[in-house]
């Protein structure tokens, strides 16, 4: 047999099994290759799906919030871009130190964290709902209390 009548003979079946051998494999890296796009796709977006950060208070938020409520007719809450003041009446004011404010979309509506600290460097939280359509402030644990903005 010559040489010429060797390359023209038919493939065996060992070649066969080969051929579908490596199109697995390069199916398998393109399939690898898509997947590992939708993973990379997916934890860059990720982030963006959690409450929003800043270390400033939002500035629609910033003044003095009181409410019509008996139960707190002498306190107030003033928040400015860095600052958050709990006014007590008789038992005087604390002024706290703003370390980061988160904003979320929840059931409730817009819900806002405050994230301060006292001057000892313990951390506190103050959360509540804010809607600027009625521009009301609501306290996540006192829902049915309103907080409005005092005019200036």
């Amino acid at each position: 047999m010559s040489w010429t009548s060797r390359l023209r003979r038919p493939r065996s079946p060992r070649w066969r099994d080969r051929d579908e051998c490596a199109t697995r494999q390069a199916t398998l890296r393109v399939v690898r290759a898509a997947w590992s796009v939708i993973a990379l796709s997916l934890l860059l977006a990720l982030p963006g799906c959690g409450p929003e950060s800043s270390k400033t208070v939002p500035e629609d938020l910033v003044g003095v919030w009181k409410t019509s409520d008996p139960k707190y007719a002498d306190t107030f809450i003033e928040l400015t871009r860095s600052t958050i003041t709990f006014g007590a009446g008789e038992k005087g004011t604390h002024l706290r130190s703003v370390v980061k404010v988160t904003k979320e979309r929840d059931e409730g509506g817009t819900l806002y964290t405050v994230f301060y600290t006292d001057p000892g460097g313990q951390e506190y939280k103050f959360a509540f709902y804010h809607d600027p359509a009625d521009g009301v402030l609501r306290w996540k644990n006192q829902r049915t209390i309103a907080w409005v903005k005092a005019k200036q």
